[in-house]
């Protein structure tokens, strides 16, 4: 079913460059989950905060009442101390009020919002048959006279793309992180109303960075790459300011393909993504030079550089040749190689994967210090942060022997980055082997935690960890939504070794827990993924059309040997994981020969 999903979607999408259209967004009723009158108030809650509209059927009311001549409306998304909706929620939490006339003769009504104005300009449009939408989750409905309203009379009109919510699932043995993965998933679906990644509410605006996290989640819990392509259209289009997000529009383009299989995308735009590279900043030894916006907002840098800026820019943090940058500018290569080999441009692919060469070479030669281990926040600099470090071993420049000192460095930081630098950083804890502080990033009970944002009430992620680090905060920013993408990619462990999953990986890496189980969508179809630390035991299902290669932790196995099916085979040993190839499609049952407590 998914498979012949992905592949009318795929027909849908033309290989031309015109501007690709917007899918067309669902509207889903959602009844409350709870409702109560309060004096003169009713008040609903619906359970999650979501982007839409309010309906009200009056039905119910005595056909002889006397119906107000209006009713005073109120959509929030959080709470007073009193239990009622904040009405000045501060930052850019989101409050509407409307007043909605009422009629003797018309029972069911659809709120009209008022329309807001946003700073950076929108690409928010009306909703057909519902116009402006908001995000809320609680409603207020005042009228002096109104009375027997019911619990079915107040309807939340839910808009988002279209979106499977049986294409994946993850549960564990730890609720937090089971909660963590709900509100990352929600905040997929609920934050596409528009059929485009947009920032958030304050904005409603995308930008590359922002768009690239949303991809990759988005695709980890629904397949469908519609909404990605339209949002990578657009950036074409409409490019942002900071160095480091021209770089991740090739990274777009290269999971994407990774993905789905399709190369169109890339097709379609060779030329446009070669400028996204920016060589002709680079010097003779492949560095590139610019400013970096290295995190945001900028409290969560970690000193980068001591705070000091390039020359004439309100925003971007020097050195000149910086890590931030130059870890970017390698990746994009990379990545753009990739692409180019995909499309037979076999020129292109040789001039990118040597500069990537150069920039490797050049950037461990500069940028690392060997006296500390670690790696400067760029040349002339002294200063060791956090983002100097994690980015390279996130992106895949520091050298094998110098990964445990680089990784343990990064992890005596913690959290001091942004949930942006959360995608990297849970990225480069997983890839050196320290899946159990990942984990413990990723269920933390301290500010800095997406356990925090339910805490304070939000059921989407927020645009930053708390409010006096971002004063104008929206609770509705898809940036945030790591886990979702790391939970599927790193905790399952479910990865494309070959474009379209026709050759995956199933590497689960489960840290601490006793059990991790779960779905993740290819266009073949869903992947299967059940892990038991206690029997070592790992039971899987590859869909048809692909075969599976599958990493276990060496650390619950006493040898080398793996029983599959019931057979006994031989695994090859590789960076403390147990490793066999050619697993056929279908069900499988996988135990390590000889279990230890890990």
């Amino acid at each position: 079913m998914l498979k012949a999903k992905l592949i009318s979607i795929l027909l849908l999408l033309t290989s031309s460059a015109v501007a690709v259209e917007r899918v067309q967004p669902e509207i889903t009723p959602v009844a409350p989950v709870r409702f109560e009158k309060r004096g003169e108030i009713y008040f609903a809650d619906f359970g999650e905060d979501a982007y839409g509209s309010l309906k009200i059927d009056l039905s119910a009311v005595d056909s002889g009442a006397q119906l107000p001549p209006e009713l005073k409306v109120r959509l929030g998304e959080k709470l007073d101390a009193s239990g009622a909706i904040d009405r000045k929620p501060g930052g850019s939490v989101s409050f509407r009020e409307a007043t909605m006339t009422l009629q003797a003769d018309k029972h069911v009504y659809q709120l009209e919002i008022p329309a807001k104005q946003h700073p950076k300009g929108t690409v928010s449009e009306p909703i057909p048959g519902l116009g402006e939408i908001a995000p809320f989750r609680y409603v207020e409905i005042e009228g002096a006279s109104l009375s027997q309203l019911e619990k079915t009379s107040v309807i939340q009109l839910f808009v988002h793309a279209p979106f499977d919510e049986d294409a994946s699932s993850f549960e564990s043995s730890d609720e937090t992180l089971n909660a963590v993965w709900h509100l990352c998933k929600h905040t997929m679906e609920a934050t596409s109303a528009f059929g485009i990644y947009i920032d958030g509410d304050r904005e409603r605006t995308p930008y590359e960075a922002d768009a690239y996290i949303n991809q990759l989640s988005f695709y980890a819990c629904d397949l469908d790459p519609r909404v990605a392509r339209c949002t990578f259209d657009y950036l074409l289009q409409h490019p942002t300011w900071p160095t480091e997000w021209s770089f991740h529009v090739p990274m777009i383009a290269a999971e994407d393909y990774l993905a789905t299989g399709d190369i169109e995308l890339a097709r379609d735009h060779w030329d446009a993504l070669k400028t996204k590279l920016m060589m002709d900043k680079a010097r003779a030894d492949g560095l590139l030079r610019a400013g970096a916006i290295v995190d945001w907002p900028a409290p969560y840098r970690d000193g980068f550089n001591g705070g000091h800026k390039v020359p004439h820019d309100r925003y971007q943090l020097g050195p000149d040749y910086n890590t931030a940058v130059n870890a970017f500018y390698y990746h994009a290569l990379q990545q753009m190689a990739l692409l180019a080999r995909a499309l037979k441009k076999e020129d292109d692919a040789n001039e990118f994967e040597s500069k990537a060469k150069q920039v490797d070479e050049s950037f461990n030669r500069v940028f690392f210090d060997p006296q500390r281990g670690l790696y400067t926040d760029g040349e002339g600099s002294t200063h060791v942060s956090l983002h100097g470090n994690m980015f390279p071993l996130a992106l895949g420049l520091v050298p094998e022997s110098c990964k445990a000192k680089v990784a343990d460095y990064v992890e005596s930081r913690g959290m001091e980055c942004s949930v942006y630098g959360a995608q990297y950083l849970l990225e480069a804890m997983f890839g050196a082997g320290k899946d159990d502080y990942a984990i413990q990033l990723m269920t933390a009970k301290t500010v800095h935690s997406w356990s925090h944002m339910m805490e304070m009430g939000s059921t989407m992620t927020l645009e930053a960890w708390d409010t006096p680090s971002k004063l104008n905060l929206d609770w509705n920013h898809a940036w945030g939504s790591a886990p979702a993408n790391i939970i599927s990619r790193y905790v399952l462990g479910v990865r494309p070794l070959e474009p379209g999953y026709s050759k995956l990986l199933i590497a689960p890496q489960p840290g601490a827990l006793k059990w991790i189980r779960g779905k993740v969508p290819t266009p073949l179809g869903a992947v299967s993924v059940s892990w038991n630390s206690d029997t070592a035991s790992l039971d899987i299902e590859v869909p048809p059309g692909a075969t599976a290669s599958v990493e276990l932790p060496a650390r619950f196995a006493a040898g080398d040997d793996i029983i599959v099916d019931g057979n006994n085979l031989k695994a090859k040993r590789s960076n403390a994981m147990l490793m066999i190839e050619g697993i056929s499609p279908g069900r499988h049952r996988v135990d390590l020969r000889a279990n230890k407590t890990p």
